[in-house]
This record gives C-alpha cells, structure tokens and sequence, in this order.
C-alpha cells in the first residue's frame, strides 16, 4: 500500500512537470484602456494587448466578456471570426485612403504614413496629417498613451497602456 502511494505520488509529480513544460511559451501582454470610436464599431473599456511576434492581438472587454477581439498579421486582420485583407478591413471599418499598414502601426506605438508631419517630443512623437477632403489626422504617441484621431472620417482610437 505505502508502495502504491510512493508510485502514485511519483506519477502525480511526474504528469504536472511534464504539463508545465510542454505549454507554450507566455504571450507579452500590456493591460489598456482602449477607446474606439468609428462609424461601424463603438467600444471603451478595459483589455489587452498582446504582441506576438509579427502579430498583435487586441481585445476589451466589458464585465469579463470579450467584447472586441482584433488580430492584425502580416497580411490580414480578423475580427473575431472574420477575417479579412488590411485593405478589405480599412474599407470596411476605417477608410480606403489610409495604408495597409496603418491598424499595426498604431498597435506597436509607431509612426503612420511614412512619419509624414512628426514632431519628436520628450516621450515621444505627434503627427498631423492632412489631405483635403479625405483625411485630417491628429496622431500622438506620448507617455504611454496612443491617440488616432480623424475628424474627416469621424474615426478616434486610444490605447492608454496601464501600469
């Protein structure tokens, strides 16, 4: 009987080593408050960042439930489920004049359209970026805090990192 516990006991030890090690290797995550405002989607909450290698992941939440999960890769951006070309998306969500690359940029904290209108600041950069009738962009990247506005297209996205 003492055997059978020393064996079960091993056995125990053994299963939960081995479960440690073949998990995946963590995700960096920043917690954010995000507030996302454009005519096809409303959000303000709290929630995550992921960063995980080429792709960024964002999600909020609203009383523990996702409420919005976006994942931006290299060549397409889901939306929950659906996913879509960078360009398809910006069509559909953003507008069809700001770059493909536009969604990402503004996930990592870098600057958008080729760093068009930068003023370097101590903690960071702001943009302005106009094109008459199309767009007008007050971008900034400031002490942790992002900030995308487009008064033409009625378009805010903040992510103000936390802690």
């Amino acid at each position: 009987m003492l055997k059978l516990r020393r064996y079960a006991g091993w056995l125990l030890l053994l299963g939960v080593i081995s479960g440690c090690m073949s998990q995946k290797s963590l995700v960096p995550q920043e917690g954010v408050f995000v507030v996302w405002k454009t005519p096809a989607m409303k959000y303000a909450d709290q929630g995550f960042l992921y960063h995980e290698g080429e792709k960024q992941r964002l999600e909020i939440y609203a009383n523990g439930q996702a409420v919005m999960k976006l994942t931006v890769s290299p060549t397409q951006v889901c939306s929950g489920a659906l996913c879509m070309s960078k360009r398809e998306f910006n069509l559909r969500f953003l507008s069809p004049y700001y770059p493909e690359t536009l969604l990402e940029r503004i996930l990592a904290g870098e600057e958008i359209f080729g760093g068009e209108g930068m003023k370097k600041k101590d903690h960071g950069f702001t943009q302005q970026i106009k094109k008459k009738g199309l767009y007008a962009i007050e971008y900034s990247v400031l002490n942790g805090s992002v900030v995308f506005r487009d008064t033409i297209n009625h378009i805010l996205i903040k992510i103000q990192k936390q802690g």
